[in-house]
């Protein structure tokens, strides 16, 4: 067997990747998503909703043992000032038969752990109570870890903050 270099896919870089159910998807640094058979090396697109004038950086975040990954899209708006503590995000689940990204309304318990904190490689999920008391993180909340500034922006899913990206009707 030799290596060999896969044809239908981003013309960019992998940033990330995520096993689920036999399957790799991956995530381009442009942003591209695609489901990787590794027995037929078949590719498939899986791209999110377009927003209209704005950009996004999406990450990949697995759950459960092998249950599921969720698709996080960190919204940012081209013709404003940037600041990371105030983006809005868009998370989806994969609907595997459709082959297409369901905005996600709620977390639940859920915790989603963005970044690469210390030596960790990758992003992570949790229940809420598997997290140290004290730490003030409820459910259906993401915390994205920026390790070079040794900074952490926490994200309450769901809130209402009058901006224009709190409901996706997109």
């Amino acid at each position: 067997m030799r290596w060999r270099r896969l044809q239908k896919t981003s013309i960019a870089d992998c940033r990330d990747i995520v096993v689920f159910r036999g399957k790799f998807y991956a995530i381009f640094i442009n942003e591209d998503v695609f489901a990787i058979d590794p027995y037929t090396l078949e590719t498939t697109p899986l791209t999110p909703p377009e927003i209209v004038d704005c950009g996004r950086c999406n990450y990949l975040v697995p759950y459960g043992d092998d249950e599921g990954f969720y698709l996080v899209e960190r919204i940012i708006v081209r013709n404003g000032v940037l600041c990371f503590s105030k983006l809005a995000c868009r998370v989806s689940v994969l609907d595997e038969e459709a082959g297409e990204w369901v905005v996600v309304s709620d977390l639940g318990d859920r915790v989603l752990l963005i970044g690469r904190p210390g030596n960790c490689s990758g992003n992570a999920s949790c229940s809420a109570k598997e997290l140290p008391d004290g730490c003030d993180v409820s459910g259906s909340s993401m915390l994205f870890i920026n390790e070079i500034f040794n900074v952490i922006y926490p994200y309450k899913y769901g809130i209402d903050t009058g901006g224009i990206f709190d409901i996706f009707d997109i």
